[in-house]
């Protein structure tokens, strides 16, 4: 008779519900070293104040940090900065643009709602407002950081 198997079709007994595993207990994935969370609004007025000094010092630490955290080797964060500058800033062009696209795979790796900002970040640097770029991506980058288990207070 229909629903009749215990555990059978219709019986209503499928087993344990599924968990989730960033909200559960279960372990989390394995992940590299977590970066720093820095206050985006101070990003961006540490980048005023220098008149853009400290931009090339965060790219520098972000790149690393996304790196580290993917344990994905790429280009060295040095070399990167010295593209950014010997190609008069169009390098960053294709830094943002790569960044938005680890920033996306780091979120989905922690369970966020994934923003890839690729193209954002392109329009932002072609209206010469990119700099906003560095408040945005921080943004994620310190969601990303607090979800992979590091709740510490930002710092500079």
């Amino acid at each position: 008779m229909y629903g009749s198997n215990s555990g059978g079709y219709g019986s209503g007994n499928y087993g344990p519900p599924p968990q989730n595993p960033w909200t559960s207990n279960a372990p989390r994935p394995p992940v590299g070293n977590i970066g720093e969370r820095r206050d985006p609004a101070l990003v961006l007025v540490f980048t005023l104040l220098t008149c853009g000094i400290y931009y090339w010092f965060w790219l520098y630490k972000v790149s690393e940090e996304t790196q580290r955290f993917l344990n994905e080797p790429d280009t060295s964060p040095g070399i990167e900065l010295l593209l950014c500058l010997v190609t008069c800033g169009l390098y960053i062009f294709y830094w943002d643009y790569k960044q938005a696209k680890k920033i996306a795979r780091m979120q989905a790796m922690v369970g966020l709602p994934v923003a890839d900002n690729a193209v954002l970040y392109i329009v932002l640097n072609l209206l010469a407002v990119g700099f906003i770029n560095a408040m945005i991506e921080q943004g994620h980058l310190n969601d990303v950081w607090y979800r992979a288990g590091q709740g510490n207070a930002y710092r500079m």
